[in-house]
């Protein structure tokens, strides 16, 4: 009896610990859907913007910042200017960019307990302050602080708003720019590089260096470049067609990276009074242009010829280049990669290597002296009309004794072979003038009546001098001089 009873105490003492903790977990869940409820709230009310206005309506901006203190005002084209300066280029991107912020300032937090100490937000010496002035005549004044522990935001406070915001770093970026940045730096002409026809590199002090389109000048004898180099040689040399179409890459985008002085009136102090280098280049764009023959409208592109020359200066403490156009009172910066690219110009990488490579098409004959023996090399065609169509037998010759096209191509392939390996030292140009050939070729061409002569002179052991139509510019590999007489034990 006394145990039944005992068992039966033990399970109303359990049901009532069950009780108990049902009406804590109820309590709990009652608190934790407030909370939640309380908590969207708060992030709702976080979210709202504290400030909106209407983008049209702003006609003023003043920004303060460590390096720039600045008033803008909108004037009826639409075009912001500096209040002080209305000639100051300013930098209408920017000043949109400032404008658009006051429309809608919307803070990620808001902070209104335990703020007595601006200091602690970096607010009570602001890094940035930046008022916007309606046309009606309202203010919005917004002061930027520190940065947030976290990162990527800054403390703010708006004039006459007892709370401190978390607003976004653009608040701060965007009323940074110093007065450089702040103006609108000169847009230099975007230049195709195939339309390049002229590019000139004149330093202070050094060799200038010159290329120009000159398809049909006496100076391409191989006739396989529309280029010549005209500076710094003595004599205008062909240049590498392919060399050229790469050197004329690096001047198809050129940029300013930023402009010191829109107004410069002292241009000793960037170098600018006597620069250290000038560039020119001529090249043309093409526009299209209507033209009409026999009612038949069609349209065709003109080209157009332009210029652009640079003149550019001394350098920062970056080590980039002041740089400024002739008509322009403006002095920019440009990177020193991008500088050194387009004015440190090697000339003879860019020439044309072969000292002789003539298309065999153009060819009659050739004459091969060296020392007492000769050779010739020659070519007879023949034209006839087959079916009415034009058709032509070549017969190859060698010392006057005919040979078969193979046998006469192997000889003249090993002929056209010989390279420019490198310039003659300025110290040794004129030797080749009074030594005897080692070997002398002229070549007899149907193109022109005047024949093309390439004469090999001892230079040393390794090297011999190319003298090209009488010019002596460059040295070829002597083994390749050897190999040409070699050529004709081997028919």
């Amino acid at each position: 009896m006394a145990g039944s009873k005992r068992k039966k105490n033990i399970g109303l003492l359990l049901l009532l610990i069950v009780m108990i903790l049902l009406l804590g977990v109820y309590f709990w869940m009652t608190k934790y859907n407030s909370d939640k409820k309380d908590s969207k709230n708060d992030t709702a009310d976080k979210n709202e913007a504290i400030v909106t206005l209407d983008k049209d309506s702003i006609k003023t901006i003043y920004f303060k910042n460590k390096d720039l203190e600045m008033t803008l005002n909108l004037n009826g084209k639409g075009v912001w200017e500096d209040k002080d300066d209305p000639a100051f280029p300013v930098n209408q991107t920017y000043a949109n960019n400032m404008q658009g912020l006051f429309t809608d300032i919307t803070p990620t937090n808001t902070l209104t307990e335990g703020i007595d100490d601006l200091s602690a937000y970096g607010l009570s010496d602001p890094a940035i302050t930046a008022t916007a002035t309606t046309t009606d005549g309202k203010e919005i004044t917004i002061t930027v602080g520190n940065e947030t522990p976290l990162g990527g935001e800054y403390y703010a406070a708006i004039k006459g708003n007892n709370a401190v915001y978390v607003v976004s770093a653009s608040y701060n970026s965007y009323f940074s720019y110093t007065s450089s940045q702040m103006i609108t730096v000169e847009t230099l002409p975007a230049i195709t590089a195939a339309n390049i026809t002229r590019l000139a590199v004149a330093p202070k002090d050094g060799k200038e260096f010159e290329v120009a389109y000159e398809p049909d000048s006496p100076y391409d004898y191989a006739g396989f470049s529309d280029y010549i180099i005209k500076k710094p040689y003595a004599t205008p040399v062909a240049a590498d067609s392919d060399s050229m179409t790469t050197l004329f890459g690096n001047y198809a985008a050129l940029t300013f990276d930023s402009c010191v002085d829109y107004k410069a009136a002292d241009l000793g102090k960037y170098g600018l009074d006597k620069p250290a280098y000038t560039l020119s280049i001529d090249y043309y764009e093409e526009q299209a242009s209507d033209a009409s023959t026999d009612s038949t409208d069609t349209t065709k592109a003109t080209k157009v010829s332009k210029s652009l020359t640079l003149l550019i200066g001394g350098t920062n403490d970056d080590g980039d280049y002041y740089v400024k156009t002739p008509d322009s009172a403006a002095v920019n910066v440009m990177s020193k990669s991008n500088v050194e690219k387009i004015v440190k110009v090697d000339a003879y990488s860019n020439t044309y290597k072969y000292t002789n490579l003539i298309n065999i098409d153009n060819v009659n004959s050739i004459d091969i002296v060296s020392g007492g023996t000769a050779h010739t090399l020659s070519l007879k065609r023949e034209t006839k009309k087959e079916n009415d169509k034009d058709t032509t037998t070549v017969t190859y010759y060698v010392d006057n004794k005919e040979v078969d096209e193979d046998a006469f191509k192997a000889i003249y392939s090993v002929v056209i072979t010989p390279k420019t390996e490198r310039e003659i030292p300025e110290a040794d140009l004129g030797k080749g003038k009074n030594e005897t050939p080692d070997i002398t070729m002229t070549f007899h061409l149907n193109t022109t009546d005047t024949p093309f002569a390439v004469q090999f002179k001892p230079y040393d052991e390794n090297y011999a001098i190319a003298d090209i139509n009488g010019t002596e510019l460059f040295l070829v590999d002597a083994r390749d001089i050897k190999s040409i007489m070699d050529s004709f034990n081997t028919k």
